[in-house]
């Protein structure tokens, strides 16, 4: 089992955490490492409010936005599904039964004359592996200028709202299903899917399948008093002075209208809806790890049953984009987010049901093999399952690539995988 060097990789750890907080060009900031029995390292640093000492320091129960962070945990409850044999991944029937909504979307192809949106009955139908993988046809309107114009001109709901609704997901294609990469709200309608074939709301599932399992006390999708309490207020970088300001509310409703009240949460949001903690995220990959069929037992060492099988375990490192299928966006989405190895070609990376991966060592340490993803406000994990290890660097911040942040992340990936031991 990997182990972080005691001494010298927990001082060199704790030396770039406090020097890149007292530089000022990140934010608070959350580094954790663990493999699959027990953390290696777990620390954290700065004002829960940038620049306002008086609202105290982050500790290991401080709160983040989790955004797209929350995509794994949708992934792992369609396997626990798979496992049970209540879905496939690749049988379109199962969408269609239970997902109707998605058989009478239609790809928005563009506009004629600029004006007209030009219409295409989609020829393939989505299957729950297209859904998790991003190649379902689905998009994001921040990421498709065609779709963004098109929900502006119909007034379309924000998903991310207050008091949004299950249609504000039923966006356009922007895309014939099966034949791109395109990064999207489709494992949203994964954690739709759990719903009707569970009965159980995304947060009551969670909690009974993956929060109680890995001992996460503290994430959930409803900003409740005690969630907003203990949270890091979001901060982002002033394009005009470059500098972090915090948003006047810790919610950052200015940026994304996103609910600030528990009663103000609606459709529960399974790509991006949970707050949490770095403590429970990392747990959470604690779990995933412990899944390895290579560790042979079936069940934790406390006894529990583990998240997902060995079979399940192995398809989340496995690419799920089709040869056919080209890997331009997901390479460029990679590149700019500037924590990838630049020098990877498409041939090196892919995307599984749940998991960006590269198949070629990192020269900032992760193996080939290994899987990541973040979420926007920046909140970066990655697993290797070949060093055994998992970590995440969390902060929350909106700001555009490259930044000081994105250095700090490389920075300490590399400085764990040189203390291992």
């Amino acid at each position: 089992m990997p182990q972080l060097a005691s001494t010298s990789g927990k001082q060199a750890l704790d030396d770039l955490l406090q020097s890149s907080v007292d530089s000022r060009e990140v934010p608070a900031v959350f580094f954790g490492v663990t493999n699959a029995e027990g953390t290696l390292y777990s620390n954290c640093a700065g004002e829960k409010r940038f620049g306002d000492e008086s609202q105290g320091q982050v500790d290991e129960d401080t709160t983040l936005q989790l955004f797209s962070s929350t995509k794994l945990l949708t992934t792992i409850a369609c396997l626990q599904l798979l496992d049970r044999g209540l879905v496939t991944l690749d049988d379109p029937d199962l969408i269609e039964t239970h997902l109707p909504e998605l058989a009478s979307l239609r790809v928005l192809k563009g506009y004629k004359d600029t004006r007209e949106p030009i219409w295409e009955e989609p020829k393939t139908k989505i299957t729950l592996r297209m859904l998790l993988s991003h190649t379902s046809g689905m998009g994001y309107t921040f990421n498709s200028p065609d779709l963004d114009r098109w929900t502006k001109e119909t007034s379309h709901p924000s998903f991310l709202g207050p008091k949004a609704s299950i249609d504000s997901y039923a966006l356009p294609l922007v895309f014939e299903p099966k034949t791109q990469w395109h990064y999207s709200v489709g494992i949203d309608w994964a954690g739709h899917l759990v719903h009707r074939l569970t009965h159980l709301s995304l947060e009551e599932y969670f909690k009974e399948h993956i929060f109680k399992p890995c001992g996460m006390e503290s994430t959930s999708f409803y900003p409740t008093e005690e969630i907003r309490r203990e949270a890091m207020a979001v901060t982002y970088l002033d394009p005009t002075e470059g500098k972090i300001k915090s948003y006047p509310d810790n919610y950052g409703s200015l940026h994304y209208a996103r609910p600030e009240r528990p009663e103000e949460v609606g459709e529960l949001a399974g790509g991006a809806g949970l707050f949490g903690t770095a403590k429970d995220y990392l747990a959470f990959l604690r779990g995933v790890l412990a899944c390895d069929p290579s560790r042979q037992s079936t069940s934790d060492d406390n006894g529990t049953s583990k998240l997902i099988s060995g079979e399940s375990f192995r398809e989340l490192f496995n690419d799920s984009i089709p040869r056919t299928v080209p890997k331009t966006g997901l390479l460029s989405m990679m590149q700019r987010q500037t924590y990838h190895d630049p020098t990877y070609t498409l041939e090196e990376v892919g995307h599984s049901v749940g998991l960006c991966l590269n198949f070629r060592d990192s020269k900032y340490g992760r193996k080939a093999g290994s899987g990541c993803w973040d979420g926007a406000a920046k909140t970066q994990y990655w697993l290797d399952p070949v060093s055994g290890i998992a970590g995440v660097c969390f902060t929350n911040i909106f700001a555009q690539n490259p930044n000081p942040f994105m250095d700090l992340y490389t920075k300490f990936e590399r400085t764990v995988y040189d203390h291992l031991e």
